[in-house]
């Protein structure tokens, strides 16, 4: 008969709706500022810095800045992939001059701009995706002059 108790208080516990709490709200979390510049550094096109390291479950604020006189792309397919992205402000003098929603699949920042880009990452990986495709009149791309770069999410 004790054994039928255990069991009846199992099922019974096993029955109620499972009740999950957050490690703690997201929503409130203080953002992890990471800078990014896009430009040319020592005669080549670059991001400074070229590697970029993220962990899951925090909320980053990726601030692309380009000080240079041409525009560039901040793209990564894999790291749009792996984040929930909770917005992107565009700025311009200083100011915001509008907020964009929704999926990500690459910022364009124009010369002497910068964006932020708000995001949590919710999977990890290590990738080598990131780079700029805009092509110089030449017929070079940025990516092909050395504007790439890795990002590891933990």
């Amino acid at each position: 008969m004790r054994n039928a108790g255990a069991v009846l208080i199992f099922l019974v516990l096993a029955s109620l709706p499972m009740i999950t709490h957050a490690a703690g709200d997201l929503t409130r979390q203080v953002p992890i500022e990471v800078v990014v510049e896009l430009g040319t550094r020592d005669g080549e096109m670059r991001f400074v810095p070229d590697r970029l390291e993220f962990e899951t479950g925090k909320l980053y604020k990726l601030v692309l800045v380009n000080p240079s006189p041409h525009k560039h792309y901040f793209t990564s397919p894999t790291l749009a992939a792996k984040v929930f992205t909770r917005k992107v402000d565009v700025m311009y003098a200083g100011n915001r001059v509008a907020e964009i929603k929704g999926n990500i699949a690459e910022i364009e920042v124009f010369p002497g701009g910068h964006s932020e880009w708000w995001f949590v990452p919710v999977s990890t990986g290590t990738f080598s995706d990131l780079h700029c495709h805009v092509k110089e009149p030449g017929g070079a791309s940025h990516k092909d002059m050395g504007m790439v770069g890795t990002i590891t999410i933990r």
